[in-house]
C-alpha cells in the first residue's frame, strides 16, 4: 500500500487548528490507511488513566498498542524505510489517529504527535517493538511486560552513530528479561553501551553479541541470574 506522508509545515498548521477547535478528529482516508485505523482500533480502545482494569500504567498501555501496530503495519507492507520516514507517523498521528495519541496524552504535547522526531508516540511504540522482537508475539510480548516509558526514552533516544543495532537492542533486551535491572541501572547500561559502541564492535568482542551484553550488564552491578549454558 502507499504510506502517505506530512511535512513539518503542514503537520503544524493542521495540529494548531486541532488545539484551537479542541478537538482532535481523524480525517478520512484511503480504504488502505482507513482499515489501519479499524484494525489498531479492534485490539486498542483509547487510554483511560482512570481505568486500571486492562493496563497497568501507561507503559504497558505504550506497548499494547506497540504489538498491535507493529503486527498491523507489517500485514500493510511497511517497509524499513517507510518506518524511518518521519513523515509517515506525523500523517498517522495527525491525520489517521489524533484521538487515540490525544487520549494517551491529554495535554496534547506537540512533540507527540508531530515536532520531535523520536518522541512521537506511535514512531516510539512501534520502534520499540521492533528493537526488542524476539521472533514472535508472545516472546516479545514477554520481554516487553516490565516497560516503562522512561525505558522506551531509552531505547529510542539512543540510535547509536551508525543508527540502530537491531541484533545488539534485541539481545540487550533478552538480557534485561533475565538479569532483571532496575530502572536507574539500565538507564545506566544504555548510557555506557552509546559511549561503548563507537569504539568496540561487539561481535569481535570475547563470547561475541552475548558476551559484549553481559559484560553492559555486569558492569553496571547486575549480577547475573543464569550462565551462559541457558541462552539460546
Amino acid at each position: 500500500m502507499n504510506f502517505p506522508t506530512l511535512n513539518l509545515k503542514l503537520s503544524q498548521r493542521h495540529f494548531d487548528e486541532m488545539v484551537k477547535q479542541g478537538s482532535f478528529t481523524p480525517e478520512k482516508c484511503n480504504p488502505e490507511v482507513e482499515k489501519i485505523r479499524q484494525q489498531l482500533l479492534a485490539v486498542v480502545l483509547p487510554y483511560d488513566a482512570s481505568a486500571r482494569g486492562n493496563f497497568s500504567g501507561p507503559g504497558a498501555y505504550d506497548m499494547k498498542v506497540g504489538l498491535a501496530l507493529f503486527q498491523i503495519l507489517e500485514e500493510a507492507g511497511m517497509d524499513l524505510r517507510t518506518a524511518a520516514d518521519d513523515g509517515w507517523w506525523r500523517f498517522l498521528s495527525l491525520r489517521v489517529l489524533p484521538d487515540l495519541v490525544k487520549s494517551r496524552w491529554d495535554s496534547a504535547p506537540p512533540v507527540r504527535f508531530w515536532k520531535g522526531r523520536s518522541r512521537i508516540w506511535l514512531r516510539a511504540v512501534w520502534w520499540t517493538v521492533y528493537l526488542t522482537w524476539q521472533g514472535s508475539e508472545k516472546s516479545t510480548r514477554k520481554i516487553l511486560e516490565s516497560v516503562t516509558t522512561d525505558t522506551v526514552v531509552q531505547l529510542v533516544e539512543r540510535p547509536g552513530k551508525g543508527g540502530f543495532r537491531i541484533d545488539l537492542t534485541r539481545e540487550i533486551f533478552a538480557m534485561r528479561l533475565l538479569r532483571n535491572p532496575s530502572q536507574d541501572q539500565f538507564r545506566a547500561i544504555m548510557k555506557l553501551n552509546t559511549a561503548q559502541i563507537v569504539l568496540k564492535e561487539p561481535l569481535l568482542c570475547k563470547g561475541g553479541l552475548f558476551g559484549y551484553v553481559d559484560e553492559l550488564f555486569s558492569d553496571v552491578g547486575c549480577a547475573s541470574k543464569s550462565s551462559d549454558g541457558d541462552h539460546d
